[in-house]
């Protein structure tokens, strides 16, 4: 009565936890009487039944768990509720009461909104078991029916929580409902009759940002349940992304006007619902490295879900995996070809989906080989494979106009980024990231032809996305739990892409070589230190200064944990090289009667005099950089040496900027100390550095 008639008020929320609460300590009775035997007293749920086959009830139901919900501060002025001392406490407590605690989900992806309540569709599931099988498909109907009413309820203050409840019943009843069923047909009957439709309906009408409450329910659905349990929605939820995913060949994106507009936009909205609800499929999909997780219930789940009954213990593992196996086999060749086809989406909610679905695919289906026996060493319906072939072709295919070209290497980027932040290391960074490395460095290059401002700026947002990708591989350790030739894998690229004839790209190589060694530097091989630090120097003779000096910066790095003995036969070897490449004074009469040639000859040998002035002259710098607070024997002979490059005739403009620079960053970190600090340097030396730190005047 109190539910039915206290509409919206406390009381009627703390009388939904206490009917919570009858119904967990119902459910108790009734396994201790089936655990007892016959001639245990089964509890009286008389009431319980005659409720919820009451289509009133049922309603009344709905709409008090639509009020058990949090108020929208969004709508409506954000006012709070008024209520006397205690009765916010009064509420937390019933609202406790409503179902037991859960470790729902028991899988690493979390929930996906904070507005769902699981208590609400455990409460809804407890019940339905609780009435028995033929009062529970009639009281189905009524839910199901007010649930349509709730996913189409007008704009309001409470639409929000209208529609997040139906979700909650969506959910409360496919989990009952599948518990129920003992048998395939009748499995089919209930998701072809009943849920599948609701589904469907319940999908176009909701919009984008309450999607995420019937991900979450359609998880908690199926949760812990066989393949074959939902393997109709599975394939229901791909054959939607089948229909309704624009595909490349297919759609005109040209059209026009704010009609046509609106038009693409409610078409583009329900292809980012479906490729994102199947996404829930695909998570309880994943066997989580053991097949038991996802095929029968687990020891713990019984005190966790409090549920009756329990779907049907398997008669063999075997034929489990063979479902599962082909559950995926299904999905990889039914999804993937349309998936890839889409990866130039107008739309970028869409393309993240993509991505997301993507990594998704190629995350289960690796975990599921490598776990179990089904498909193990078979390498042909690998989605991975596929889809990595695909991705890696973007760069240098022809067949996609720029927007596209655009749109897809933008997919490519989101695929890299989930394979950092999601994937489990062992695997992801050897077969999916390392692969795309190049294509995310190559990706870094503008093209040079005349192109619109839109289209400039779209690439110069790829540009932006590229840089943070590349950014987090270079910084994540996932490296170091995987292949041990990953890291040799990545300095060969990097040594690749060091020699690219676009400066970005090796500006690029540069910066990230700095922070890969930085977080690698310990799991380095002898061969992989030499290798790094070789690339690093190499990089130091660039033309361009962006890409000098932020060779300079990881070459830093390199040197501050060499050895010291290490580091005094460079220094001493690179002094040599430095003071032979010193710019010599030009004969004004060796010009005159030159040829072509010899005149071609000597300014090649300039410029290689010049490469090898600036290689020493900054690795000396870096030297000099990484001893920022003491003074070794070694660094007083690099500041001498460096000093003779710091006049207009000895050196070009960007060497002596940089000697200057680094003597100025010397005195000024070790200025607290000097005098201690004084005490290395011979009085020839001193009077090196104070030439170049010291300030011209007037006198000099």
């Amino acid at each position: 009565t109190l539910i039915k008639e206290e509409v919206g008020q406390p009381i009627q929320r703390v009388s939904l936890g206490l009917l919570g609460r009858l119904i967990s300590l119902a459910l108790v009775d009734m396994s201790q009487s089936e655990s007892i035997g016959v001639g245990q007293s089964q509890p009286d749920l008389c009431l319980l039944q005659d409720f919820f086959t009451s289509e009133q009830a049922c309603k009344s139901l709905g709409n008090a768990l639509v009020f058990d919900h949090r108020e929208d501060t969004s709508v409506g002025g954000g006012h709070g509720a008024q209520w006397s001392s205690g009765v916010q406490e009064i509420i937390r407590d019933a609202t406790a009461n409503l179902a037991s605690r859960t470790l729902f989900p028991f899988q690493r992806v979390s929930v996906k909104t904070s507005i769902y309540k699981l208590q609400h569709s455990q409460l809804l599931c407890s019940a339905l078991l609780a009435i028995g099988y033929e009062n529970a498909r009639i009281a189905v109907g009524y839910l199901l029916a007010q649930a349509k009413e709730l996913v189409a309820s007008p704009p309001s203050e409470d639409q929000r929580n209208q529609q997040c409840t139906a979700a909650e019943i969506f959910g409360g009843v496919c989990r009952a409902m599948l518990l129920y069923c003992s048998t395939p047909e009748d499995r089919e009957i209930i998701w072809e009759t009943l849920l599948l439709p609701f589904l469907e309906d319940a999908v176009q009408k909701t919009p984008t940002y309450i999607i995420g409450a019937y991900f979450d329910a359609c998880r908690w659905g199926i949760h812990h349940f066989p393949p074959n349990h939902f393997f109709p929605i599975l394939k229901f939820t791909v054959v939607k992304v089948q229909t309704t995913l624009w595909q490349r060949d297919g759609a005109d994106e040209t059209e026009q006007g704010s009609g046509a507009a609106a038009t693409m936009a409610d078409r583009f909205a329900l292809q980012s619902k479906w490729l994102y609800f199947i996404q829930s499929v695909l998570i309880e999909l994943d066997g989580e490295d053991d097949v038991g997780a996802a095929s029968k219930q687990p020891w713990y789940t019984a005190s966790l879900l409090h549920d009756t009954a329990a779907p049907p213990e398997p008669e063999g593992s075997n034929d489990e995996e063979i479902e599962l196996g082909q559950c995926w086999t299904y999905v990889s060749e039914a999804l993937i070809p349309s998936l890839l086809n889409a990866i130039g989406h107008p739309y970028d909610k869409c393309r993240d989906h993509i991505a997301s679905l993507l990594f998704r695919m190629c995350y289960c289906h690796r975990k599921f080989i490598n776990t179990l026996s089904y498909g193990k060493g078979s390498r042909n319906n690998d989605p991975g494979i596929t889809i990595m072939n695909q991705l890696a072709s973007i760069q240098d295919s022809s067949s996609y106009s720029f927007k596209e070209k655009n749109r897809a290497l933008g997919t490519a980027r989101k695929f890299v980024a989930y394979c950092v932040h999601w994937g489990d290391a062992k695997h992801e960074y050897s077969q999916f990231i390392v692969p795309l490395l190049p294509l995310a460095f190559k990706a870094l290059q503008t093209t040079e032809e005349e192109v619109s401002v839109e289209d400039r700026g779209i690439e110069a947002e790829l540009v932006k996305g590229f840089r943070y990708a590349i950014a987090d591989i270079s910084t994540s350790c996932v490296v170091s739990y995987g292949v041990p030739n990953d890291i040799t894998r990545v300095l060969t690229i990097l040594k690749e892409m060091s020699v690219y004839d676009n400066w970005q790209i090796r500006q690029a190589s540069a910066h990230f070589l700095r922070c890969f060694q930085g977080a690698h530097k310990f799991l380095f091989s002898q061969e992989q230190a030499e290798n790094s630090l070789s690339i690093a120097i190499s990089l130091l003779s660039d033309d361009r200064r962006e890409v000098s000096n932020a060779a300079t910066s990881a070459l830093t790095g390199i040197l501050a944990i060499m050895p010291q003995s290490a580091l005094e036969e460079l220094v001493a070897k690179y002094i040599r090289i430095a003071n032979k490449s010193v710019k010599k004074k030009k004969k004004k009469t060796a010009d005159a009667g030159m040829t072509e040639e010899e005149a071609e000859e000597r300014a090649t040998k300039e410029n290689q005099r010049a490469k090898r002035q600036q290689r020493s002259v900054f690795v000396l710098c870096a030297v000099v950089m990484g001893r920022p607070y003491d003074t070794p024997p070694y660094i007083p002979e690099a500041l001498a040496a460096l000093s003779k490059h710091s006049f207009e005739q000895r050196a070009s403009m960007g060497v002596r900027d940089e000697v200057k620079r680094v003597c100025s960053e010397f005195k000024r970190t070790h200025t607290d100390n000097w005098e201690a600090h004084k005490k290395q340097f011979t009085q020839e030396q001193l009077e090196a550095l104070e030439d170049v730190v010291s300030t011209p005047h007037y006198y000099a």
